[in-house]
């Protein structure tokens, strides 16, 4: 199976109409056409838009295997024309759950330690279902991950924002956190190739960005608007010994489920830099699916 990522120069034509069809193919998966303007973005800006132009049109008017279907400006697999209903659903959800994600997400920013908040697991942005809950990425300060996660996790649960077995439409899922100093993923991703994990990186919706985290955190990963930071990395007694305390205490009363998958799978993560609360990581669920869906193309 040829990565998509490793796509990166796109010599021949095929090359890139091969590129386009399974990047095109994995967002299927979520029920989201595309925009030219959205694969050129997905394909990290490496083609010319009048290149892209023509392989696009090539593909629509293709009767053979490798080809796509077009309709308002979206493209898709053939015959899927509802995922163009569905993807426009769901974003009027989710505008009304960004909404909310700011609402709360101000507070959480009131933190110095909180340093960026972003909507995740909205697989091309926007892509929200209605009766889903609002997942949120938070990179904070160095050695502050677990005194940030008592803050929103505690506002959030003051508040009456936290998703419980029965009430999740609209809720504040707070299951993932990165300190600014553990902002390499690389660690985090499947064997061999991670699709989900690849694309989740570039369809982050940022809500609030502190001294550029969001940049640093696209640099650390490798990825287009990266940039370098500068932050030093102070030493306060105090902090660190509540970090510590705080840190300890959480794990004590984290339920079992979680504290015993943690270091045994990339869903779950608990250590002085990462708080990744994923019991259900379905990312290899997935993958089997892609690839089954590229199978024919390769």
């Amino acid at each position: 199976m040829l990565n998509i990522e490793a796509t990166s120069d796109f010599s021949s034509a095929e090359e890139l109409k091969k590129a386009i069809l399974r990047l095109v193919a994995f967002f299927d998966l979520f029920e989201y056409p595309l925009t030219p303007l959205e694969i050129r973005h997905y394909l990290d800006n490496k083609v010319a838009i009048s290149r892209l132009s023509l392989a696009l049109d090539e593909l629509s008017a293709s009767a053979g295997a490798i080809r796509l279907d077009s309709s308002d400006g979206f493209y898709f697999l053939p015959g899927r024309e509802e995922t163009i209903t569905t993807r426009r659903k769901r974003h009027n959800y989710s505008q009304r759950k960004i909404k909310i994600a700011k609402k709360i997400g101000y507070f959480f920013n009131l933190l110095p330690s909180v340093k960026m908040i972003a909507v995740a697991n909205s697989l091309g942005g926007y892509n929200l279902r209605d009766g889903s809950d609002i997942d949120f990425f938070i990179i904070t300060s160095a050695r502050r991950v677990w005194l940030s996660r008592l803050f929103c996790a505690g506002l959030a649960k003051i508040l009456n924002r936290r998703p419980t077995a029965k009430h999740k439409r609209d809720r504040i899922c707070l299951s993932f956190y990165a300190a600014s100093d553990y902002l390499d993923f690389s660690n985090l991703n499947l064997p061999g190739f991670d699709p989900y994990f690849y694309y989740w990186q570039r369809s982050l919706i940022v809500l609030y960005n502190k001294e550029e985290k969001y940049q640093e955190f696209l640099a650390a990963n490798g990825l287009p608007g990266g940039k370098l930071g500068t932050e030093t990395k102070k030493s306060f007694f105090f902090g660190d010994y509540l970090e510590k305390v705080v840190k300890n205490w959480q794990l004590r009363i984290m339920p079992a489920p979680l504290s015993s998958q943690n270091g045994q799978d990339s869903g779950v993560m608990l250590n002085d830099g990462i708080i990744k609360l994923y019991l259900l990581d379905r990312r290899r669920e997935f993958l089997k699916k892609y690839e089954e869906k590229i199978r024919p193309l390769s």
